[in-house]
């Protein structure tokens, strides 16, 4: 997937075959632009960066439509840091244009939430 300079290379997508969820693995790459102001001494990935990837994942694999209007809930559990592999899970659910995402890493999940979009499908 070929995106916006602040999403990271993701390899190992599985999208289930009704298109209402998918995985995907990637590593946090150092080199990120945001990393130069959040914090350049203890680099960390923003919680709206963290919702940005899910909602970038989401539209280029068809799970939603339409803008993001809202944060329903989002736990930032762990910082993320550079060099963190990580498996992202995104799922579209009941009611229509909700989005759950989780990343994991090393078997533990460091951040999740549910976001709302306007005119998503069902």
């Amino acid at each position: 997937m070929t995106g916006p300079s602040w999403m990271p290379a993701i390899s190992e997508i599985a999208l289930d075959a009704d298109s209402r969820s998918l995985k995907c693995r990637f590593l946090v790459p150092a080199d990120l632009p945001f990393f130069r102001g959040h914090f350049p001494e203890v680099p960390i990935v923003p919680g709206v960066v963290q919702v940005g990837w899910a909602v970038e994942l989401a539209r280029a694999h068809g799970l939603v439509t339409g803008p993001c209007v809202g944060i329903i809930t989002a736990k930032f559990r762990r910082l993320l840091r550079p060099g963190m592999r990580l498996e992202a899970r995104l799922e579209r659910s009941a009611p229509a244009g909700q989005l759950h995402f989780e990343y994991e890493c090393e078997g533990a999940v460091v951040s999740n939430g549910r976001l709302q979009f306007e005119g998503g499908h069902d």
